[in-house]
């Protein structure tokens, strides 16, 4: 028989055992750690220097876009002719090596930087709130059909043509619609069915030809007063309520023309009628109340089709007298001077990169690795297929009835 001290010497020695073995596993889980740790730092450097590498290629790819369009542009002021010297004929350097790792150990010892959330974009709820607030203004709804028709109407009566608009509505509303969508948020299924909104906000454009709050503005100051014109004309065959509605929205467009004028002469001289000065409106309170009226069925038609027949005069006086959706679109997505430059025989062959920033060539993924030409191909195509849907036939149905 074992005396009583040797079973306590027992008891003791086991958790003596057990805590060698957590220090032994402990100090090796902490090895691993550091193991893990370094070789993560050995992968953020190597990640850090090729990219580094890559940004120096990248930046002085970017710095000769940007010093060819300014000698471009000075050309085309100077009606000097352009040649394939004037352009970077290739595409931008391509990032290949690996992803930047996270390493935990490193990103815990950097200093919390605090990031102000961006402003969330206004909807059409806020375009509606501004437009009662400013104007006691609220637009008048109708069918989608309704809609078409009038902008249909409206489409032959200023020398426009339906492929023009609807090519142009197949690809900024993907052959869907409707007139009241907000860029980013769908209110209809692929049936052009109505569906609880999705979504969220991409920007301000809204209906067919997604015209942003600035161009609402631009719309608005420089036809306005003819819009009014034609809606006065209208309330004298008119009576009773509708002719009272259309008295009211006819001294509305006048009063935001005068609004509009007042915001724009608020500046220096030397800066007015400036885009930018647009853009400024179209963020403001009544700026929205403005873009509002695209949702309104007496005036949102008008917006839209004379935002594409600005894009088709400018077109016409720089000698091309007949554009097609893919056109047009091209204009309105990169803006009228740089479009009509793409469609140029000597820029047909040239990257998209050199008509755009560095960061709009990659918001924009259509243009990406694409030549001027084959940019046009893209949305001729994407137009052709988006040609097939619902709303592009309803479009087509609404310029049958306009026809007669």
């Amino acid at each position: 028989m074992q005396p009583k001290s040797f079973h306590k010497q027992r008891l003791i020695a086991i958790p003596l055992i057990l805590t060698a073995f957590q220090l032994v596993d402990s100090s090796a889980q902490a090895q691993r750690g550091r193991s893990e740790a370094s070789r993560c730092a050995e992968r953020l450097k190597t990640y850090e220097i090729m990219r580094s590498a890559y940004n120096k290629v990248a930046n002085a790819y970017w710095n000769s876009i940007k010093k060819k369009q300014a000698r471009r542009r000075h050309k085309i002021r100077n009606n000097v002719k352009l040649t394939k010297r004037d352009y970077v004929l290739e595409f931008p350097p391509e990032y290949k090596g690996p992803k930047r790792p996270y390493c935990p150990e490193i990103e815990k010892k950097k200093p919390e930087v605090k990031v102000k959330p961006p402003m969330p974009l206004p909807t059409v709820s806020d375009f509606l709130r501004s437009a009662k607030k400013e104007y006691r203004f609220v637009p008048s709804r109708t069918t989608e059909f309704q809609y078409k028709l009038s902008v249909a109407r409206e489409t032959l009566g200023v020398g426009l043509n339906e492929n023009q608009v609807i090519g142009v509505f197949s690809l900024e509303t993907g052959g869907i619609g409707p007139y009241a969508r907000q860029s980013g948020i769908f209110i209809t299924d692929q049936e052009c069915n109505p569906t609880k909104p999705r979504g969220t906000a991409a920007s301000t454009a809204l209906g067919y030809v997604q015209l942003l709050s600035a161009n609402s503005a631009v719309v608005t100051y420089y036809n306005g007063r003819k819009f009014a014109g034609r809606l006065e004309r209208y309330a004298e065959r008119s009576s009773g309520n509708r002719a009272r509605e259309l008295r009211f929205k006819a001294r509305l467009l006048k009063r935001m023309v005068g609004d509009i004028r007042s915001y724009i002469y608020s500046y220096p001289k030397s800066r007015r009628n400036n885009w930018r000065e647009f853009v400024s409106f179209g963020n403001t309170s009544q700026g929205y109340a403005v873009h509002a009226l695209n949702l309104d069925a007496d005036i949102g038609p008008l917006l839209q089709v004379h935002k594409l027949l600005k894009i088709k005069q400018v077109a016409t006086n720089k000698g091309y007298n007949s554009v097609n959706g893919a056109q047009l679109e091209l204009m309105n997505l990169v803006g009228y001077g740089r479009g009509l430059e793409m469609m140029r025989p000597v820029a047909r062959d040239v990257p998209t990169s050199n008509f755009f920033s560095r960061g709009g060539y990659f918001r924009n993924p259509v243009a990406e690795n694409r030549t001027a030409k084959g940019l046009l191909d893209q949305l001729d195509s994407i137009i052709q297929r988006n040609m097939k849907k619902c709303g592009s036939i309803e479009f087509k149905n609404a310029f049958a009835s306009a026809r007669g």
